[in-house]
């Protein structure tokens, strides 16, 4: 099979039938693209466990009827009808359909480069959870497209599978912000967006966290670990992305010194707003003025 290509398996047995499409990706997909190991579906008949070790994969899984077991490490929880489970599988894990209600599954094993660090995002904004329930309806449609993309193997299928996955990743990364906002009051929703707001406004000015947590009344450590976990970046990290957008403005467009944008910035060190800006950029501010700047 040449890098790729897929090929279909099928199994029916005593215990499930099942279909699954094994694909082996380009090198272009594996340095560079979200790609596709394998994608399939199951119908249990009876209890059956499936125990995988080690795998450099990254599983996502569909439950559509039945309910079933995982154990993960230590972990176990229970999956059952509407449920979708997103698995490192570089772990020891294993699957059991139950036997009252056998279980129908589909899944999408994938991978990238930099799927470890998107992973263990995850994990923070999902309460260190695999599982998003009731979320079949979210991913189903994907998945479906997806497999139909799989299944055609046009040219440039690749390219499309990635961009397919990149949704379904999308969704997954932002699965508990989404329900938190159905779910949650208004007004606590509206809290952090006024903090993220005050930020974008003040970030030149010297912004304590304790100076926020008695504006917005929140306590500093659960502002510290919410703001990350719905935003993906510390309070600290934010403003640092403000300040070098605002420096990049004023590099650009304006004939200040280095010093006075550092300054404008709310960064009254030059030394330490070029090391940020290093650190952020890969390059030094004057670097960055004059490759920007025609």
């Amino acid at each position: 099979m040449r890098a790729g290509e897929s090929h279909i398996k099928q199994i029916q047995n005593d215990f499930m039938e099942s279909e699954r499409i094994l694909l082996t990706p380009s090198l272009l997909a594996r340095e560079s693209l979200y790609y596709i190991q394998e994608v399939g579906w199951m119908r249990c008949k009876k209890a059956h466990q499936n125990p995988r070790d080690s795998l450099d994969s990254y599983l996502l899984v569909l439950v559509q009827e039945g309910s079933g077991l995982f154990t993960v490490g230590e972990e176990q929880f229970q999956a059952k009808k509407g449920d979708v489970i997103f698995l490192d599988c570089h772990q020891a894990y294993s699957h059991c359909s139950s036997i009252r209600e056998p279980w129908s599954i589909s899944w999408v094993h994938w991978n990238s480069k930099t799927m470890p660090q998107l992973y263990e995002m995850f994990r923070q904004r999902n309460h260190h959870t695999a599982v998003c329930s009731n979320a079949l309806d979210m991913f189903q449609p994907l998945c479906e497209t997806l497999k139909t993309i799989v299944k055609e193997n046009a040219p440039d299928h690749e390219l499309y599978e990635s961009l397919c996955l990149v949704q379904i990743l999308t969704l997954l990364l932002t699965y508990h912000t989404t329900t938190e906002r159905i779910y949650t009051s208004s007004e606590g929703v509206q809290k952090w967006v006024q903090i993220h707001h005050y930020l974008e406004e003040h970030f030149a000015e010297k912004v304590t966290l304790e100076e926020l947590s008695q504006r917005f009344q929140v306590s500093k450590y659960y502002m510290l670990r919410e703001f990350k976990k719905k935003y993906g970046v510390t309070i600290v990290q934010f403003m640092n992305q403000c300040r070098m957008n605002h420096a990049k403005e004023l590099l650009r467009f304006t004939d200040m010194q280095i010093d006075e944008i550092a300054a404008a910035c709310g960064i009254h060190d030059s030394s330490y707003f070029n090391r940020i800006f290093r650190a952020t950029e890969g390059i030094s501010a004057g670097s960055y003025r004059k490759q920007w700047r025609n």
